[in-house]
């Protein structure tokens, strides 16, 4: 039987070509299958073990490009970890950017109707709960898959009575006065050759249509139609002149935000002004 150390020696160079820190991956499966911490792990490294057989499946998985947060079921979001599996996209940093710009966006309103399309996961609406106060949020998303996970997520960080989830097509089902429509939707072009890592993920929460900016402008359209007092949303870093040709027709601008590499990454389309 080989010894924890040698476990993840062999198991790091089989995680080279896929991890950017192979023997990181490869500690936090093995503490996973081994229902241990990582810390023990390192501080025990000379104990040999029966080698776990879920273990070296999820390292054939990694191997495969299968993403590390689906064979751990966890996701870190806003420095917290949120519960994910191939029914939703795995978050991303950049939409840390999109709720950072949505809390100081509901400070301007008192009791503020917010409402996410797409919540997949939740994280959006969750981390929402947490740090806007008497604020009403719905999330909505087209699938009930991800609605089950998103729910868990809710229980999980104990927001599960400040968010209403419901099944919409965009805002089919959506009656309510919005205030702040918040979205990151799918907005990659239906033929767009992805990364391997991707294909793990769901397709309906990465393609957006034909073009992949479909939904984005049903999102302005919806917001103009309604009088939504703000939109905030994701989009893919190539789409900035395609979302302010689309509002041209309209005589709208938008305000559009960069992410940490530089890349525009969203935009916010204002129908009222805040200060007024």
């Amino acid at each position: 039987m080989p010894s924890i150390k040698a476990i993840l020696k062999e198991s790091s160079k089989r995680l080279r070509e896929v991890a950017q820190s192979p023997y990181k991956e490869a500690l936090a499966l093995l503490a996973n299958s081994l229902k241990k911490d990582t810390l023990w792990l390192m501080s025990h490294d000379e104990i040999v073990i029966d080698l776990p057989s879920d273990y070296l499946e999820n390292i054939k998985k990694r191997e495969n490009y299968c993403p590390l947060e689906y064979l751990l079921n966890i996701a870190s979001f806003y420095s917290r970890d949120f519960y994910v599996d191939k029914r939703v996209l795995i978050p991303r940093p950049e939409t840390e950017i999109l709720v950072d710009t949505v809390i100081s966006i509901s400070k301007e309103l008192t009791q503020p109707t917010i409402v996410e399309v797409g919540t997949g996961s939740g994280i959006i609406s969750i981390i929402l709960a947490l740090h806007v106060d008497n604020a009403k949020i719905i999330a909505i998303d087209i699938n009930d898959d991800a609605l089950e996970v998103a729910k868990i997520n809710a229980k999980k960080h104990g927001v599960s009575d400040k968010i209403e989830f419901r099944n919409s097509n965009v805002l089919n089902n959506v009656d309510e006065d919005i205030d702040i429509l918040v979205s990151n939707p799918p907005y990659i072009k239906k033929d767009e050759i992805l990364e391997k890592n991707l294909s793990y993920e769901p397709d309906i929460a990465l393609f957006g249509g034909d073009i992949g900016d479909e939904i984005l402008k049903q999102l302005a359209d919806e917001t103009i139609k309604r009088n939504i007092k703000v939109l905030a949303c994701e989009m893919g870093y190539d789409q900035k002149d395609k979302i302010e040709n689309y509002l041209k027709k309209y005589n709208k601008k938008a305000e559009f935000y960069k992410d940490l590499a530089g890349f525009y990454r969203g935009f916010l389309l204002r129908e009222i002004n805040l200060s007024q």
